[in-house]
């Protein structure tokens, strides 16, 4: 099952209509309705933070709701990634506008205030760089209690 359908069955299943989701979440019924229908919506809309609370309001965590186990190896904290993304440019002898054109994102902002751009990129840009890092992009998920 994909997670747009995942997301459909835990909203029927905790019993709330996606008007009330989308409330909820604060945004518009055809963009929640959109997460319900497209499986690549949740990460190329929702940031990580915004898909947390998806999961929370539906009963589960985010690896529940994506299907995935939870992360054994070490985990990055956010405050912690741009470091971890300088030192693989280095490695790498890349300079940052040469790791922002093989990533397909700016870094530059993320590296000043790494917390406040997380509220504002969707999970494709920890994505985009998880892969380039070699790194399972869930470990960047912070912890869900």
């Amino acid at each position: 099952m994909g997670v747009a359908p995942r997301i459909r069955a835990l909203r029927i299943r905790a019993g709330k209509s996606q008007a009330d989701m989308a409330q909820r979440l604060g945004l518009n019924i055809a963009w929640y309705a959109d997460l319900e229908s497209r499986d690549e919506e949740l990460a190329s809309t929702l940031t990580m933070f915004k898909a947390m609370e998806l999961a929370s309001l539906l009963g589960v965590t985010l690896h529940e709701l994506l299907d995935e186990p939870p992360v054994t190896g070490e985990r990055i904290a956010l405050t912690d990634l741009p470091a971890h993304i300088l030192a693989h440019a280095k490695r790498e002898g890349l300079c940052v506008e040469q790791m922002e054109a093989r990533l397909g994102w700016e870094l530059r902002e993320f590296l000043d205030s790494p917390i406040a751009l997380a509220a504002e990129l969707p999970i494709q840009f920890f994505q985009a760089f998880a892969a380039t890092l070699g790194i399972d992009w869930l470990a960047l998920v912070p912890e869900e209690t």
